[in-house]
């Protein structure tokens, strides 16, 4: 790519010629083979860059891009303020792409605002302030590489906040497992709600299941469904289209698994979830409006799974996939609960009653 002038950096002193490099940058990447953006940052570039790199970040489906990697460092205290924007922010970037791989650590003081693109493209943000603004980048490789030397050691020795988990990991730690067993449980899907299947239908999936370590994963869950999840104090949040497509198709993804329900199965699937809402007070379903109300942008939000111990975000849209984050961080998990439960006080959700449920079939 070329850049103004013919030295090893250059310099820009105005946020639009930093932003009009940058999305120039973003649309030659997203042309390559492997239609790959990944960023790499010293600082939160998502609050201190603001609204116009966020733009940026969206439009990248639309030119091309695939996937999209992004690491960078945060300081999580001075988030909880701005709690709503950077959930909205995070939960886009991951439901935006066939796959993402987000990863954020904790900040350092006095740490140099740098961000690496693709391992090659180098940027300093040296003044930001109101209208000032200054910053050289560069593509000279050993500047590049200098600065890959830097960031590898930030990242591998500061605290981890959010980061990215492959499905298998997930379930070979349990992880899964253990958000259902908490008894106190926050779950906004996005997709059919795979869980509290009754037992028989839990035992005929594990049966046809191709491989044993699957079946049996399915009747640990099926196990944790019945005599945890089914007692719990949940708030579950479902789209009200979500719903009426599963009840119409009954494809659900379970354990990363793409499953096609039988018509019966799905009724005793439902009429499992009435019957427990009968008996536990706690556990509560709501509804969104989508199919009368324009909540576009929110229907784009990948599936929420809040719990004492976690945060995990799953873009699935009914079928098995590769993009799931989790984060173990207090702040992290406070603001998510926070943005959850402001999710329910909307005009445009509503909670069912186990009667309003059934009618769904």
């Amino acid at each position: 790519m070329e850049i103004q002038g013919t030295h090893s950096l250059a310099f820009v002193d105005s946020r639009k010629d930093f932003f009009d490099v940058l999305e120039k940058l973003f649309r030659q990447l997203s042309g390559l083979d492997d239609h790959m953006v990944e960023i790499s940052a010293s600082f939160n570039v998502l609050e201190y860059l603001g609204h116009r790199f966020y733009e940026l970040i969206q439009k990248l489906p639309s030119i091309g891009t695939k996937r999209f990697g992004m690491r960078m460092c945060m300081n999580v205290p001075t988030q909880e303020t701005e709690n709503k924007l950077y959930c909205d922010m995070l939960l886009n970037i991951v439901a935006s792409y066939e796959r993402a791989e987000i990863s954020i650590v904790e900040a350092k003081d006095h740490m140099p605002w740098i961000i690496m693109v693709n391992g090659f493209f180098y940027i300093q943000i040296l003044y930001q302030k109101e209208d000032d603004f200054a910053a050289c980048f560069s593509t000279d490789p050993e500047v590049a590489s200098m600065f890959r030397r830097i960031g590898r050691g930030m990242f591998e020795s500061s605290k981890q906040i959010l980061s990215y988990a492959s499905p298998e990991n997930l379930r070979k730690t349990n992880v899964q497992l253990d958000s259902y067993s908490c008894r106190r449980q926050r779950l906004f899907f996005n997709e059919a709600p795979a869980m509290l299947l009754p037992e028989n239908v839990m035992e005929e999936l594990a049966r046809e299941a191709e491989h044993k370590d699957y079946s049996d994963y399915l009747r640990k869950l099926k196990k944790v469904f019945s005599s945890y999840t089914y007692n719990a104090r949940v708030d579950l949040l479902l789209f009200s289209s979500v719903l009426s497509d599963y009840i119409a198709t009954g494809e659900l993804s379970l354990g990363n698994v793409a499953h096609h329900l039988t018509e019966n199965q799905v009724r005793d699937h439902i009429n499992y979830m009435s019957r427990c809402m009968e008996e536990n007070p706690g556990f509560k379903v709501y509804i969104l409006r989508d199919t009368v109300s324009e909540t576009e942008n929110l229907r784009r939000f990948p599936s929420i799974f809040i719990d004492s111990m976690a945060v995990t975000l799953e873009n699935s849209r009914r079928k098995p996939n590769e993009n799931y984050h989790i984060s173990m961080y207090p702040q992290i998990i406070r603001a998510f609960e926070k943005y959850f439960d402001a999710i329910i006080q909307r005009p445009d959700c509503y909670e069912l009653t186990p009667e309003e449920l059934r009618r769904y079939l």
